[in-house]
Parts: C-alpha cells; sequence; structure tokens
C-alpha cells in the first residue's frame, strides 16, 4: 500500500456516517479500559512527558476513544494517514493535551529520540506487507527517547476468527481494510531486531469478533439498552477464556512493551 492509496482507502473510511457502527457500546467500553490500562501497566511515571498515538480511527469515530483518559502526559500527539478522520478526531475530543498530526507511521517527519512513549494500538496490522509493518516498527524506535516505552498491539494471529475477519474484510462488508500480522512471539522477534528491549507481553481481549459482533447487533435490534446485561454477562464470560491455556488461540490482539536501551 502506497501513502496514496493508502491516504485515499482512509480517507473513504472517514467520509463515512459512522464507521464504528459494528463495535457495541459495552465492547468500545471493553477496549477502552484495556489500552488505558496497558498505559497504567506498560508506562513508568518518569514518561509521561510526550505521548504518540499512531491512528486516531478511535478518537474520530467512537467511545472507545483513549486520549481523553490520558491527562498525565504534559503532551499527547494523534497522528492519522486521513486528514478526515484526523479532524473528526480534533473535534471530537476533550483532551486539552492534546495536537493532531496527519502523516503516515511509515515515515514519521518526527525528530530522533522525541517521544517518551509510543501507544500503537491496532495501527500497524492494515499494512498490505510485512515490511511495511517492519518499516513502522523501525520509525517507531528511531523516536523513541531512550529509556521510553513502546507499546504495541497487532491483531493475533494464531486466532482462527481473525482468518474470517480477513475474507470478511475482502469481500468489503469490513468497515476497514485488514492487513498483515504476525503471533506474538513474532511481535517480540520483530520489536527485538530494531534494538527494543522486551518489557513485558499479554494476550488481550477473548472475544470471539464476527461472531459476537453479529450476536450484539441481533440483541440489540430486538432488546435495545436491555441488551446491556445480556452482553455484560457474554463479555465477562468470554473473558474467562484467559485463564485457560489456549488463551493465545482465543485472544483478539497481542500486546508487546518494549524500551529503548538507555546506552549502547
Amino acid at each position: 500500500m502506497t501513502r496514496e492509496n493508502g491516504s485515499t482507502v482512509w480517507e473513504e473510511v472517514a467520509d463515512r456516517q459512522s464507521p464504528s457502527w459494528y463495535l457495541d457500546p459495552l465492547v468500545a467500553e471493553q477496549k477502552r479500559a484495556v489500552n488505558l490500562s496497558l498505559l497504567d501497566r506498560w508506562a513508568t511515571a518518569a514518561q509521561i512527558e510526550t505521548l504518540l498515538k499512531t491512528d486516531l480511527f478511535e478518537e474520530a469515530n467512537g467511545p472507545d476513544e483513549v486520549l481523553s483518559g490520558c491527562s498525565a502526559f504534559a503532551r499527547v500527539l494523534g497522528i492519522d494517514l486521513s486528514l478526515g478522520e484526523a479532524a473528526r478526531a480534533k473535534r471530537a475530543t476533550s483532551a486539552t493535551n492534546a495536537v493532531f498530526a496527519v502523516t503516515d507511521v511509515r515515515y514519521l517527519p518526527l525528530a530522533r529520540a522525541s517521544i517518551d512513549v509510543v501507544l500503537s494500538n491496532s495501527t500497524l496490522d492494515h499494512f498490505e506487507t510485512i515490511e511495511e509493518l517492519d518499516r513502522s516498527l523501525g520509525e517507531l524506535t528511531r523516536v523513541l527517547r531512550p529509556g521510553g516505552t513502546a507499546i504495541i498491539t497487532l491483531d493475533n494471529g494464531r486466532n482462527p476468527l481473525y482468518w474470517l475477519l480477513r475474507l470478511v474484510a475482502k469481500t468489503g462488508k469490513s468497515p476497514f481494510p485488514m492487513g498483515v500480522t504476525t503471533s506474538l512471539p513474532g511481535l517480540v522477534g520483530r520489536l527485538q531486531a530494531t534494538g527494543l528491549e522486551i518489557t513485558d507481553a499479554d494476550y488481550l481481549i477473548h472475544n470471539p469478533r464476527v461472531l459476537s459482533t453479529l450476536l450484539f447487533l441481533a440483541l440489540r435490534k430486538i432488546s435495545h439498552r436491555r441488551a446491556d446485561r445480556v452482553i455484560s454477562w457474554l463479555l465477562w464470560a468470554f473473558g474467562l477464556l484467559d485463564r485457560l491455556p489456549t488463551r493465545g488461540l482465543t485472544a483478539c490482539f497481542v500486546a508487546v512493551a518494549a524500551r529503548k536501551p538507555t546506552s549502547g
């Protein structure tokens, strides 16, 4: 995907009236809580100057937005390939410490060692090639300050339902394009190849996407707000999968925290 083609695709997404139609409000709350929890767990008190978030789809379109929960950071930079998404995010956000820019994570116009924390939540899994994913990881490493932390999440390539989601995306029924991804060990290895040190890793959100989306949409259509109790119970039940040895297969996302060495 070239920068020009990628921008066109995401501008088309931004032009849609409701790109997050598929996302139940309770699922959105879950996603937001999980991403903010990663920052709480993996970003230290010494790293709260500058945060870079690598796309603005959530901020532009849904209650799963993250930036309003990042008030601990002195400055937050949100970037997106789409001007429409960036403009919509700027209008929607309540974060007073945030600024927005239209740029490509593969070619960041940022100075070396200028960012304390990178939060890239399911951004890099929309590229067509693994080389583009690797280039993005290299750019994020370049702009990270020594001692800074990169928090990267990707679609879990070992989850069988991920491939169903890819199939749906190829038919044009998905709200956005799907790209390449990797396993948790694969992401660990790719971050290590950039020179970062792995500090933690995890599997996130055991919610059977596609299947649960259809189920939740049906429940909302039938019961509207009364569906809250049933959907909340289902999300709790799905969460129990995290306790099983098969959690690497049922998680929607893989997440890795990596630190840039202070020397060497």
